[in-house]
C-alpha cells in the first residue's frame, strides 16, 4: 500500500502551543525507526516511506493540519505536480474536449484549480521533480498513447491559444489601475465589447475604476476580459464566486 502525507504548514503550531505532537504519538518513531522528523521553519516532515498510515497522527494533532491518504495499490507514475514534500501532489489532469463545455466539480483541496493552471500554462508542472519544472517534450512523453499527449502537442505546436479566468479575481485590482473600459478595450482581441457588456450586463460601470466595484462585478469583469480575447480554449477558475446565481 502506498500512502501520501500532506501536512498543511501554515495551520502547524509546532513550538507555538504544541510540542511536536505528532512524533510523539507516532509508533514508528516510538519503535526507533525515524518516521516523523522536523524540517524547515520547525515544521514537521513525515516520511511516506517508513509510515504505516495508523493515523495517530492526524487524530493528535492540535489543529488537523495532518492527512494521510491510504492508497489501495501502488501507483505506476510520478504524479503530475508536487508543491513540496509532504505537499499537494495532483496524480491525473480533466482533458478539454473541443466544441463542447467541460465542468469540474468537487470539493476544496482536491487539485481543480491546479489542473485547470497546467492546462492554461499558468502553472508549469514538475512531474514530481521538486528540482526543476517539465517542459511541453516531458509531458508528452509522460502523456504517451492518451488524449493528453495530443493536446500538448497542439500546445506546444501553438495549435491552442488558451484564454484564462484566475480564481482570485479580487487580486486584479492590486495589479490592475484604471477605468473597467479601459481594462476591457486592452484586452478586447474581437472587437465586441459592447455585446459582451450588454450581455453580462456591465455597461452601467464601464466608467467606474476597478478598484471601486464589487465583488460580483469584478467576476463579470474577469469573465468579459477572458471572453473577449480570441481563443480556441477559454478556461474559467470559479466563475460563480461573489455572484448570486
Amino acid at each position: 500500500m502506498t500512502r501520501i502525507a500532506v501536512i498543511d504548514k501554515e495551520k502547524c503550531i509546532n513550538g507555538n502551543g504544541c510540542e511536536f505532537q505528532c512524533h510523539k504519538v507516532c509508533p514508528v518513531d516510538r519503535s526507533g525507526t525515524e518516521c516523523v522528523t522536523l524540517g524547515e521553519y520547525n515544521k514537521p516532515l513525515i516520511n511516506e516511506e517508513t509510515c504505516i498510515g495508523c493515523n495517530i497522527c492526524v487524530v493528535k494533532c492540535p489543529v488537523n493540519a495532518i492527512s494521510i491518504i491510504n492508497l489501495p495499490e501502488n501507483l505506476n507514475q510520478e504524479p503530475i505536480h508536487r508543491y513540496g514534500e509532504n505537499e499537494f501532489a495532483l496524480y491525473n489532469l480533466p482533458m478539454p474536449i473541443f466544441g463542447k463545455v467541460v465542468g469540474i466539480l468537487g470539493k476544496n483541496g482536491i487539485g481543480k484549480s491546479t489542473a485547470i493552471k497546467i492546462l492554461a500554462g499558468v502553472l508549469k508542472p514538475n512531474l514530481g521533480n521538486l528540482e526543476k519544472e517539465a517542459t511541453y517534450d516531458d509531458l508528452i512523453k509522460y502523456f504517451k498513447g492518451t488524449e493528453s499527449q495530443f493536446f500538448f502537442e497542439k500546445i506546444k505546436k501553438g495549435e491552442i491559444k488558451v484564454a484564462y479566468k484566475p480564481q482570485a479575481v479580487d487580486l486584479i485590482p492590486k495589479s490592475t489601475k484604471g477605468k473597467v473600459i479601459d481594462l476591457l478595450k486592452k484586452v478586447d482581441e474581437k472587437n465586441k465589447l459592447e455585446e459582451i457588456s450588454e450581455i453580462l450586463d456591465i455597461k452601467n460601470i464601464l466608467d467606474n475604476n476597478i478598484e471601486k466595484i464589487s465583488g460580483g462585478e469584478l467576476q463579470r469583469v474577469a469573465i468579459a476580459a477572458t471572453v473577449l480575447k480570441e481563443a480556441n480554449l477559454y478556461i474559467f477558475d470559479e466563475p460563480t464566486s461573489y455572484l448570486d446565481v
